[in-house]
């Protein structure tokens, strides 16, 4: 059986030497790049703090890359950060938007883009969903015309375990196909993806790796990060995740949907059956992926001894409040603003009593379970009967905690805005949560 290869290229301060490097490494991918019309690069940039997305100078090295082949080929940035946030405005704050028009490239908002109907998924995870129809058209029917470069940051990631290739595809989705499965099925959701779309060619951002992600506040986050200086590549998804699990002192078993993918068939994860090519940067302890909080006394979350899925409400809730409450203020800040989340199932009546008000009921199994019972108990309960929606966490938390969303952007409230309105004009379904 043929070896899957994976490329590790040391930065060592030169990103175009690194790119260049590494793709030579893989004739198929440059013929690849000769021969097609179009090249989507799919980056990570879901928020605004520096290494929490992929490196601009890294993706100008793959552009100028593509432009020394063919100096007049197409090349679109794609990405879809929204969950309460809109690509538009990440684009504009991190300077996307100035690279792409300094470089010719068409940025690609996904949550402005129209939308086609597809299935993912079989029998009981089958889901129907979105997708954006200018994917879908140039890389699923005319899929010989163009190439897809997938190329995310490498995190450790409280709710997957890790962010990389695989679960980069994420942003494919729009935010109401996000949500769905967003839970104890989320890692299968990933592969699930991955079987509807794979990426011809995966080059990962391993230059400083986060801990306890997705996204921490900024003045946390500088603690967080661990110097690797590399850059891992290959054309199997699988098989690229796999060394990066191990870049972050974990064995690809260890990750749920890189085990799930490889024995679904679609890559190698068994690093005894993948060709290294490089040097591993050393690594020597696991590097966590548990969030750690930072939560004011005056706030309680009561989980149902049942339990609640962390890929799902609990580790939003706990991802939003760790940002609306550090991003911008600080624990002591909230003392005197008392708040009550309960979310999960399975509760016992001991629980429920003496809540301080006011009470968020978060996710569809504590809906269905206490909705009735709260309400009558209580005066001030608000209810929230989603999953995996981070976006209305976001609002109805900030609205308890009297904290005002536009404190997060490092951008103006007017600029927000215009963004926003610039957004809708162009067929942005989002809102900002409000």
């Amino acid at each position: 059986m043929k070896k899957s290869r994976v490329a590790i290229e040391k930065l060592a301060g030169s990103p175009p030497l690194a790119v260049n490097k590494l793709l030579a490494r893989f004739p198929e991918i440059v013929r690849r790049l000769h021969d097609c019309k179009k090249v989507f690069i799919k980056i990570n940039a879901v928020y605004f703090h520096p290494h929490l997305h992929t490196s601009l100078p890294l993706i100008e090295s793959v552009v100028e890359y593509v432009r020394s082949i063919d100096s007049k080929k197409e090349i679109f940035l794609v990405e879809n950060c929204s969950q309460g946030n809109f690509t538009r405005l990440c684009f504009t704050t991190i300077g996307l938007d100035g690279l792409a028009r300094r470089l010719r490239l068409r940025c690609l908002f996904l949550d402005e883009e129209k939308s086609v109907r597809v299935t993912i998924g079989e029998g009981e995870r089958e889901e129907k969903i979105r997708f954006p129809k200018i994917l879908y058209d140039n890389l699923i029917v005319e899929r010989k015309n163009s190439i897809y470069v997938n190329m995310p940051v490498l995190k450790a990631h409280c709710q997957t375990q890790m962010t990389a290739g695989i679960k980069n595809q994420m942003g494919l989705l729009y935010d109401i196909d996000k949500a769905k499965n967003h839970n104890r099925h989320l890692h299968q959701k990933l592969v699930n993806i991955l079987k509807f779309i794979r990426p011809d060619f995966t080059l990962v951002d391993a230059l400083k790796v986060l801990a306890r992600g997705p996204m921490p506040p900024g003045r946390f986050a500088k603690d967080l990060l661990h110097e690797k200086d590399v850059i891992v590549g290959g054309e199997d998804v699988v098989a690229v995740d796999a060394v990066c699990a191990r870049i972050l002192g974990h064995e690809p078993v260890e990750i749920k949907h890189v085990a799930l993918a490889a024995e679904q068939g679609l890559g190698v994860a068994d690093l005894n059956s993948i060709e290294i090519e490089g040097e591993m940067p050393p690594c020597s302890e696991k590097i966590p992926w548990e969030l750690n909080t930072h939560f004011p006394d005056s706030l309680r979350v009561v989980v149902g001894k049942g339990g609640a899925c962390y890929e799902g409400c609990l580790g939003h809730l706990e991802q939003v409040i760790e940002l609306l409450v550090n991003e911008k203020y600080s624990p002591n800040d909230f003392s005197s603003l008392p708040l009550t989340i309960v979310t999960g199932k399975g509760f016992e009546a001991g629980q429920i009593e003496n809540l301080v008000e006011p009470v968020i009921l978060l996710g569809e199994c504590a809906c269905k379970e206490l909705h009735e019972t709260l309400k009558n108990k209580y005066l001030q309960v608000d209810a929230l009967n989603t999953c995996g929606r981070c976006d209305n966490i976001v609002a109805c938390v900030a609205r308890n905690m009297n904290v005002d969303v536009f404190d997060l952007s490092p951008l103006s409230r007017l600029e927000v805005y215009r963004q926003f309105l610039t957004g809708r004009l162009k067929g942005l379904r989002y809102t900002i949560p409000r």
